[in-house]
């Protein structure tokens, strides 16, 4: 008997079980949908079926360098589950094989890693999962800063470019990437730069602000006429401009480069680059980042 698709998925809703287990044991029992639940049940496949629903909010982020270096992002349901050793040893596997170049794309979407990680959950018994995953290439003329937060659940990586002999100023390049990481995990940026934002969000941004606006000029209105006396509406002009603080101020909370730094509050990371490709007098660019959390977006 054939076996299609759809009767893996069916089995897989039934059991939690994977797509590949799924399939063996329907290959195994031509197409028997209840033998093969039996099968999967035996092999403690299906025992998390019943916990696939259960939230995984804890978790672990891990870094590893080599030909590349990536960040890895491990979710479960228990903080007990993300200190245990086999299951920090798996993630940092999986970080491993990345930064070879050995495992590409997001690991998240890899059967393989969803088979070896269906095999842990088995035996701990805790619905589990990679989130997420990303790896940066090294190269000559750029620089990868790295930062794991001391309870492992929190991460970055930040890629700088330098036009120009970077071997004598490599040191202090790589220190401001390192301190960029940081300040993405400390900040949680979601965009590199204002020209990163996507519009629908800067237009969504001055919806809710100008309704906020709006509202703030009824009330003014409504406490001066409560007085006796008249109230002028601010010019279009001024509420142009206070718009423009908001989206300013907006690009300030969201965007890495126009963050205040967290070691000077009155320079942004922008111009502290900038500082530096001035003292090397060369041009020094961030060209990416990437932060996880744990259990954030």
């Amino acid at each position: 008997m054939a076996i299609t698709v759809e009767m893996i998925k069916d089995l897989r809703a039934q059991t939690g079980a994977g797509m590949m287990d799924c399939k063996k044991a329907l290959t195994e029992t031509q197409g028997d949908v209840k033998k093969a639940v039996e099968i999967l049940r035996k092999k403690g496949l299906a025992g998390l079926a019943k916990r696939a629903g259960r939230s995984m909010k804890e978790g672990l982020v891990a870094s590893v360098a080599g030909k590349e270096i990536s960040l890895v992002e491990f979710n479960c349901e228990t903080d007990f589950v993300a200190r245990n050793p086999d299951v920090a040893a798996f993630v940092k596997t999986i970080a491993t094989e990345m930064a070879e170049g050995k495992l590409q794309g997001n690991p998240a979407e890899n059967e393989g890693v969803k088979s070896r990680l269906q095999e842990i959950a088995m035996k701990i018994g805790e619905n589990m999962a990679v989130r997420r995953g990303v790896s940066f290439p090294l190269s000559e003329k750029s620089v990868i800063g790295s930062y794991i937060h001391f309870d492992n659940k929190k991460g970055a990586l930040v890629e700088m470019e330098y036009e120009g002999d970077m071997a004598a100023a490599k040191a202090e390049i790589e220190h401001l990437a390192h301190e960029l990481a940081l300040q993405a995990v400390a900040m949680n940026p979601k965009f590199l730069s204002p020209e990163e934002v996507p519009a629908e969000v800067i237009a969504k941004e001055k919806e809710i602000y100008q309704e906020k606006m709006r509202k703030d000029e009824e009330e003014q209105k409504a406490k001066m006429e409560a007085k006796g006396k008249t109230y002028r509406a601010k010019p279009a002009d001024a509420l142009e401009k206070m718009l423009t603080g908001k989206i300013h101020k907006y690009y300030s909370e969201v965007c890495l480069l126009e963050q205040a730094t967290i070691d000077d509050p009155k320079i942004s990371v922008k111009q502290s680059v900038e500082a530096l490709s001035k003292k090397l007098g060369a041009k020094l660019t961030v060209k990416r980042f990437v932060s996880y959390q744990v259990g954030v977006e």
